[in-house]
């Protein structure tokens, strides 16, 4: 016998059998034993959550000569015919490779005959999106009068993309995700039956990697029970490509302790293994989403075991919400520019290291502020400026009569001393929202770890030794927009210069004994 994948072999036969979607099976059970079943279904939801399943429950339930309490008995000649694929009254269509006018146009036309075998014609139309307008507008006519004989089911993953004509003219149903627990129980349910022995541990990670999808994770569990009858949690862990563990937890309580150093050594120590770092980042993600969900209600997130939050609950005692939102939002945008790198590694070190670093005084409840009013301005497009009050006409006047017309200045560069650093500290507040309002955010968070101090005959913006290395490439890469926006706020033409902490210990500084990161105290996340 040929073999048939796990997901085939185990395709609900009844609405009874559907997972996670109980709302839609029992509203069509009422209709079939009612008999007032609906001309056209619109099925909506994403992959593997049964939308197809349904259809071919429905296309027998209202055929089955032999119906139980809504439910197709499978044992007619109606069911058997159906199942097998001999009764060629119920028909399926991938509009995705179907998807022109002429298709349509030939289903309407084989729509007008009755059905040969059984009651009613059905036709299931897959990924209805695909269909092009004309194809679309072809379908239509068939839905508003259809004949008696014929019921359609459409199920599409992109509900959006079906015209509203269409959809108003359908039952519509949504599909939800498949919860973990309903996914575990159903794998759980099919090892048992199929006599495999797999940890519970095991069949929580294929549950969790298959993001709500039942059908997705039977094709995970497929390969992980072909190594033999009995199935361990490590050997489902090396294929997944899982991050462990006691590594996610260890890389949050690092974050939540803000030891830049840790972090380092737990990426390290990910990579030296041979596992793929975009998943590890994803289960780090997930983890800072659970220590949000505590954070706000106190209480352990639903879908951790007992042991996954045993791990992970000292890093939670230590992260407040807001710093742990910070570290899911940080890590998502850098998690989605990681995908398309040849080398992710340092991006995803650069995040963690800047949550690591990132402080402000008043906590991060006071940066989240911060960032949102900007966010908000930018939104706005509001530039900051300095308020002066307009002259009148009358004042514009006296001052062309009294004051000649001068020759343009010539742009000086401005001695790099204490005085012309205080300027520019006066304007720090302007020089950063103009950064900001230009669209350069990399560069305003990376100046927000900057101090800045006199170095010779220039002005330098200087970095802890711990996280220089991290945004110096960018600082230098935006030295001429901040000395032309520097420029424009204060009128002083410096030269800009990139330095460590550790450069003021040259002879260069050996007289100057001031601390650089006194310089500015409105620089609030610098460690001095």
């Amino acid at each position: 016998m040929e073999y048939q994948a796990l997901y085939r072999r185990w395709r609900p036969l009844t609405f009874d059998d559907i997972v996670g979607q109980k709302h839609v099976a029992q509203t069509i059970k009422n209709e079939v034993c009612s008999g007032n079943v609906g001309h056209a279904f619109l099925f909506c939801g994403t992959r593997g959550t049964g939308k197809t399943s349904t259809a071919r429950i429905l296309s027998r339930a209202i055929n089955c000569t032999n119906n139980k309490d809504g439910n197709p008995c499978n044992e007619c000649e109606s069911c058997k015919g159906i199942l097998s694929g001999s009764i060629m009254d119920v028909v399926e269509i991938d509009a995705a490779s179907n998807s022109g006018v002429a298709n349509i146009r030939s289903l309407r036309d084989e729509a007008n005959y009755a059905a040969a075998s059984v009651r009613y014609k059905v036709y299931i139309i897959d990924e209805v999106h695909a269909l092009s307008k004309d194809a679309f507008n072809a379908l239509l006519k068939l839905l508003e009068e259809p004949p008696e004989h014929v019921k359609f089911v459409l199920a599409t993953t992109e509900a959006n993309k079906v015209l509203d004509t269409i959809s108003s003219r359908c039952q519509r149903f949504d599909f939800n995700k498949i919860t973990k627990n309903d996914i575990f129980a159903r794998l759980d349910e099919i090892c048992t039956a199929e006599m495999i022995q797999i940890e519970p541990e095991a069949i929580r990670m294929v549950a969790e990697a298959a993001d709500g999808s039942l059908r997705d994770a039977l094709s995970i569990l497929e390969p992980c029970i072909s190594a033999g009858k009995v199935v361990e949690t490590e050997y489902v862990k090396s294929l997944l490509g899982f991050g462990e563990k006691k590594h996610v937890a260890a890389l949050c309580l690092a974050v939540s302790e803000n030891d830049s150093a840790r972090v380092l050594d737990i990426v390290e120590e990910v990579c030296a293994s041979g596992r793929n770092l975009n998943p590890f980042v994803e289960s780090v993600i997930k983890g800072f989403r659970d220590i949000m969900v505590y954070a706000i209600t106190r209480k352990k997130p639903l879908n951790e075991s007992d042991e996954e939050w045993e791990a992970l609950s000292p890093a939670a005692e230590k992260m407040g919400v807001d710093k742990a939102m910070l570290a899911v939002n940080i890590l998502s945008e850098a998690y989605s520019k990681a995908k398309y790198m040849t080398m992710p590694r340092y991006i995803i070190e650069a995040s963690l290291l800047r949550l690591c670093n990132l402080r402000e005084e008043g906590g991060v409840e006071a940066l989240e502020a911060r960032i949102s009013e900007l966010e908000m301005k930018m939104a706005k497009g509001v530039t900051v400026v300095k308020e002066e009050t307009a002259p009148s006409r009358e004042e514009k006047k006296e001052v062309k009569k009294s004051e000649p017309k001068k020759a343009a200045e010539p742009k000086r560069t401005a001695p790099a001393d204490s005085e012309a650093v205080g300027k520019i500290k006066e304007k720090w507040p302007e020089i950063m929202s103009r950064i900001a309002m230009g669209g350069s955010l990399n560069l305003y968070m990376a100046l927000e770890n900057s101090a800045l101090r006199s170095f010779g005959d220039k002005v330098a913006i200087v970095f802890p030794d711990a996280v220089g290395a991290v945004w110096r490439d960018m600082i230098e890469g935006g030295l001429g927009e901040i000395g032309e926006i520097i420029l424009a706020e204060t009128g002083m033409n410096v030269t800009l210069t990139v330095k460590m902490e550790s450069d003021f210990d040259t002879k260069e500084s050996a007289n100057d004994t001031s601390d650089p990161f006194d310089e500015i105290a409105s620089l609030p996340w610098v460690n001095s």
